[in-house]
C-alpha cells in the first residue's frame, strides 16, 4: 500500500468514526485533584442533591409531630340573621340580628402518647440521617472509582500510542532491509498487519476513554465532553494502611494479614451507616413498645375561649335585661382529662405489633453486622492482593523491557527474527498493560474497602492516627 493509499484509508475510517478534525474543542477544567472531583460530586450530584431534598422534607415530620403539644389559636367571626329572638343558655336572649368575634387557645398540657410519637420520629429522622450518609459514602466512591477508572484509560492510551510508535518503527527498519535484499517482502507484510492491529486497538482504547470521561462527567454533574487533567494517584501518597511499610511488611505473614483484617472490621463496625441507621430504628421501635404500655395513663387538655358581639339589631337588641347588647364579652376557661379505658384492643395490638417490629430489626441489625464483617474481610482480603501483584507486576514489565531491548538489537544485528521481534513487543505492551492495570485495580480495591468500612482517609483528620494504631497493634502482635 502507496503512502498515498493509507492516507485516504484514513480518512475514511476517520469519517467512518464521525471524527472531524475541524470539530470544536471540548471544554477543558484544567487540572483537577482527587478531592476536588468528590467534593463537586458531594455538591453537585443529582442523586444526592435529590436525597438531600428528601431528608429536608423528611426533618419536617418532626415539627408536625411537635406540634400536637404545642397551643392551637384560633380567631372566627359570626352574622347571624334569624326570623326571631333566640336564647343562649351562656348569654340570655340574642337579637334577630348579631355580629360576633370569637378566639380560642387550646394546648394538650399532657398527653404519654404525643411525646412517645415525638420521641419516635425524632430516633426515625436519625435512622433517616444515616441513611443519607450512606447514600453520601456510595457517591464518593462512585465518583473515586469513576476517577480511577478515567486514569486507566488514559495510562492505557498511552501505552497503544507507544505500540503504534513501536510497531511504525519496527515497519520502517523492514521496509529497509527489504529494499536492501536482507530480508523478504512477507516480512514487510507482517509488520504491516502488526501495525494496523496496533492501531485498531488505539482506535478502541481511544473509545474506552471517552466512556470513562462520560461517567467520571456525569456523576460529577458536568458536561459529557469536558476534558479534565487529573492528578496522577500513588501508593505512597493514597494508599492509606499501604502507604505504611510496618503494615506491608507485617500482612505479607498471614496472622498479621489476619489481625489487620480484625481492625478493619472493629472500624467498620463501629462506624457503619446501615448500623446506626437499624440502632435508630430500633430505638424508635422501643419508643413506641413504652407508648403502648402506658396507654392506660390519662391526658390533660387545657382550653380558653372568648367571644363578643360587636354589633345587634332587630327584636331583642334593647333588651337590656336579660338580653345581649353591644359589646357584651362571655368567656369560659376549662381542664379536660381524658382516660381511654377501653378502645376495643388497639392499644395492646400497636403495642405487640411494635414489639414484634423490634425484634425483626434487632434480627435484621445482627444479619447486617455479619454481612458487613464477611464483606469487610473479602474487600480488605482483595486489596491485600492487588497490592502484591503491583510489585510482580513491575518485575515482569521489567523483564519484557529488558527482553525487548536484547530482542530489537539482535533483530538490528540479523540476529533473531522478525517474528521473534513482534512476540517481544506484544510482550512488552503486555507486561506494561498489566503493570497499570495492577496498580489501578489495587487503588480500586482499596476505594471498595473503604466503602465498606464508611471510611475515606482523604476526607479524615485521623487517617495518620489510625495507621499508626495499626502499626503498633501488628507490631505488638509479633512481640507475643
Amino acid at each position: 500500500m502507496t503512502n498515498i493509499q493509507r492516507t485516504t484509508a484514513a480518512g475514511l475510517l476517520l469519517l467512518a468514526l464521525g471524527v472531524s478534525s475541524a470539530a470544536p474543542a471540548h471544554a477543558q477544567c484544567g487540572e483537577l485533584s482527587w478531592l476536588e472531583a468528590i467534593n463537586q460530586a458531594l455538591d453537585a450530584n443529582q442523586a444526592l442533591v435529590a436525597e438531600r431534598q428528601t431528608l429536608d422534607a423528611q426533618q419536617k415530620d418532626i415539627a408536625i409531630a411537635r406540634s400536637s403539644m404545642l397551643p392551637d389559636l384560633v380567631f372566627g367571626g359570626l352574622a347571624q340573621v334569624s326570623s326571631d329572638t333566640t336564647f343562649s343558655s351562656s348569654a340570655g336572649v340574642v337579637p334577630e340580628r348579631t355580629l360576633q368575634v370569637a378566639g380560642e387557645i387550646k394546648e394538650t398540657v399532657y398527653n404519654q402518647s404525643y411525646i412517645d410519637t415525638l420521641g419516635s420520629q425524632k430516633h426515625l429522622f436519625r435512622s433517616q440521617q444515616y441513611t443519607y450518609e450512606n447514600t453520601r459514602n456510595q457517591t464518593i466512591a462512585e465518583v473515586g472509582q469513576d476517577y480511577v477508572g478515567v486514569l486507566l484509560a488514559e495510562a492505557l492510551m498511552a501505552l497503544q500510542d507507544e505500540n503504534v510508535a513501536l510497531s511504525e518503527g519496527s515497519l520502517e527498519l523492514t521496509e529497509a532491509q527489504e529494499s536492501s535484499g536482507e530480508v523478504p517482502y512477507s516480512n514487510v507484510l507482517r509488520m504491516r498487519s502488526q501495525l494496523f492491529g496496533a492501531q485498531q486497538q488505539r482506535v478502541a482504547q481511544k473509545g474506552s476513554v471517552l466512556q470513562s470521561r462520560f461517567r467520571f462527567n456525569q456523576v460529577r454533574n458536568r458536561p459529557a465532553e469536558e476534558i479534565c487533567s487529573l492528578e496522577r494517584l500513588t501508593v505512597e501518597k493514597d494508599g492509606f494502611i499501604f502507604s505504611s511499610n510496618v503494615v506491608v511488611e507485617a500482612i505479607s505473614e498471614d496472622r498479621s494479614a489476619a489481625l489487620a483484617r480484625d481492625y478493619l472490621v472493629d472500624l467498620g463496625l463501629e462506624r457503619s451507616p446501615a448500623l446506626h441507621s437499624l440502632d435508630a430504628e430500633i430505638k424508635a421501635e422501643q419508643r413506641r413498645m413504652k407508648s403502648g404500655r402506658r396507654w392506660l395513663i390519662p391526658s390533660l387538655d387545657a382550653a380558653a375561649a372568648a367571644a363578643s358581639f360587636v354589633k345587634t339589631g332587630g327584636e331583642g337588641s334593647g333588651d337590656t335585661s336579660s338580653g345581649v347588647q353591644d359589646g357584651d364579652l362571655f368567656w369560659q376557661v376549662g381542664l379536660t382529662l381524658g382516660w381511654n379505658v377501653l378502645d376495643g384492643g388497639a392499644f395492646i395490638a400497636t403495642m405487640n405489633q411494635s414489639k414484634a417490629e423490634f425484634w425483626s430489626l434487632r434480627s435484621q441489625r445482627s444479619n447486617t453486622a455479619i454481612s458487613l464483617e464477611e464483606n469487610i474481610r473479602g474487600t480488605a482480603a482483595a486489596a491485600m492482593a492487588s497490592f502484591e501483584r503491583i510489585g510482580l507486576a513491575l518485575l515482569q514489565a521489567q523483564a519484557a523491557e529488558e527482553n525487548f531491548a536484547l530482542v530489537n538489537e539482535a533483530y538490528l544485528d540479523g540476529a533473531s527474527t522478525l517474528l521473534d521481534l513482534i512476540d517481544a513487543q506484544n510482550q512488552l505492551i503486555s507486561a506494561n498493560t498489566s503493570a497499570r492495570q495492577a496498580l489501578y485495580q489495587f487503588l480500586s480495591d482499596l476505594l471498595t474497602l473503604e466503602q465498606s468500612i464508611a471510611y475515606y482517609p482523604f476526607l479524615e483528620g485521623d487517617a495518620g492516627s489510625r495507621v499508626h494504631e495499626l502499626e503498633a497493634k501488628l507490631q505488638g502482635a509479633r512481640l507475643e
